[in-house]
C-alpha cells in the first residue's frame, strides 16, 4: 500500500494549490484496454493471448488570470499492467495572452505532434513503427520520433496569423551539458475543414528528441481534410535516427462514420531505407463503436508485411474499450 500512498499524497499536494488558484480547472482521465491475439514474428516475441493496458491515465489543468494567463498541465500514467498505482507522463507551466502561448517542461514535443493528432490507433493494440507488437505509441509508417517525452523543453506557439495559420518554435535542453540542445520549427494552417503544416527538428550530440539520432534531423509534411461524416489525413517524414543515413515514412489514414454511433478507419503506412526488420508495409482496419456519451468499445486488425528476406507478417487481432472522463471546475 506505501507504494499507493505515496504518488498519490504527492499529486494531491501538488495540484491543490494550482487548482485552488485557477479560474478554470479540468480533471480528466482516459481508461484503456484489450485483449489481443497476436502473432508478433522477429518483434517483441508475443504470441497468442494477451491483455494489455493501452495508455490509461489522469490527468489535471487549468489556467489562471484574463489578458495574461498562467496555465499549467500535469498528466500521470495510470497502467494497469505496470505494477504501480502512478508513472511519468509529462508537466508544463507557462503563460498564454495576445501573444501566443510560451511554456516551460517535459512535454510532447512540437515535431511530435502531428503525427499524434492525426494518428487513429495511436494508444492502441497494433503493430507498430518497429514493426513489432505494441500497445502505445504510433501506429506503423509513422517514424519513432512520434513517441515519447522531452525533458527541458521551451516551447513558443505564435497567435493565429489571419484567422489560420501559427508558427511554433521548441528548444530541448541538455541540463548536463548546457552548450547541447535540439531545435524543432513547424508551421501550420488550419481552417477548420483543411489543416496542413511542416515540422523540422534537429539535434545535437545529446539526444534530447526521442527518436532522432545524435546529430541528426527530421523533417514532418502533413495535412489532412474534415468533411461531412469523413475525414483522411497524410505524413511523410525523413528522419536520422539509427544511422547517419535517413529512414522514409508515409501514412496515410481515414475514417467513415457509418452511421451517428460507429466509425470505420483505415489506415496504410510504409518505411523505406529503415534497417531490414522495419522495412515494408503496414495495415490497420477497426470499426470504434460510441456505447455512451464518454465509452467507445471497437475491433482492430493490424499487420505489417516486411521486406527482409524470409521475413513472416506480424499482425494483432484486438477488441477493446476506452472510457474517458472530465470534470471542470
Amino acid at each position: 500500500m506505501k507504494k499507493l500512498y505515496a504518488p498519490v499524497i504527492t499529486a494531491i499536494a501538488l495540484s491543490a494549490p494550482l487548482a485552488a488558484m485557477a479560474d478554470s480547472t479540468t480533471l480528466y482521465g482516459n481508461l484503456r484496454y484489450s485483449v489481443n491475439s497476436v502473432d508478433d514474428v522477429g518483434g517483441s516475441g508475443l504470441d497468442g493471448m494477451t491483455a494489455t493496458d493501452n495508455v490509461s491515465l489522469f490527468g489535471l489543468k487549468g489556467s489562471y488570470g484574463e489578458e495574461v494567463k498562467a496555465i499549467f498541465h500535469l498528466q500521470t500514467g495510470a497502467n494497469a499492467d505496470a505494477g504501480t498505482a502512478f508513472s511519468q507522463r509529462f508537466y508544463y507551466g507557462g503563460l498564454e495572452g495576445a501573444f501566443g502561448q510560451v511554456r516551460y517542461g517535459r512535454m510532447s514535443n512540437t515535431y511530435k505532434m502531428p503525427g499524434f493528432k492525426l494518428d487513429p490507433f495511436y494508444n492502441t493494440a497494433h503493430i507498430a513503427a518497429d514493426a513489432s507488437f505494441s500497445a502505445a505509441g504510433a501506429n506503423y509508417g509513422l517514424s519513432p520520433a512520434t513517441n515519447g517525452f522531452t525533458d527541458n523543453s521551451i516551447e513558443y506557439t505564435s497567435p493565429k496569423l489571419g484567422d489560420m495559420v501559427t508558427v511554433d518554435v521548441g528548444i530541448y535542453l541538455d541540463d548536463t551539458n548546457e552548450d547541447e540542445h535540439g531545435t524543432a520549427l513547424g508551421l501550420d494552417y488550419n481552417d477548420g475543414a483543411i489543416n496542413a503544416g511542416v515540422r523540422l527538428a534537429s539535434q545535437g550530440e545529446s539526444v534530447t528528441i526521442p527518436g532522432i539520432f545524435a546529430d541528426g534531423d527530421a523533417t514532418r509534411i502533413y495535412g489532412g481534410y474534415k468533411g461531412a461524416g469523413y475525414s483522411v489525413a497524410a505524413s511523410y517524414e525523413t528522419v536520422n535516427y539509427l544511422s547517419d543515413e535517413d529512414t522514409t515514412y508515409l501514412y496515410l489514414t481515414g475514417t467513415y462514420a457509418l452511421n451517428d454511433k460507429t466509425d470505420l478507419t483505415a489506415s496504410i503506412g510504409t518505411v523505406d531505407d529503415g534497417t531490414p526488420a522495419d522495412e515494408g508495409t503496414g495495415i490497420t482496419v477497426a470499426i470504434f463503436n460510441t456505447i455512451t456519451t464518454n465509452t467507445k468499445i471497437f475491433a482492430l486488425y493490424s499487420q505489417a508485411s516486411l521486406d527482409a528476406t524470409g521475413a513472416e507478417d506480424a499482425s494483432t487481432f484486438s477488441i477493446g474499450a476506452f472510457h474517458d472522463f472530465s470534470l471542470t471546475k
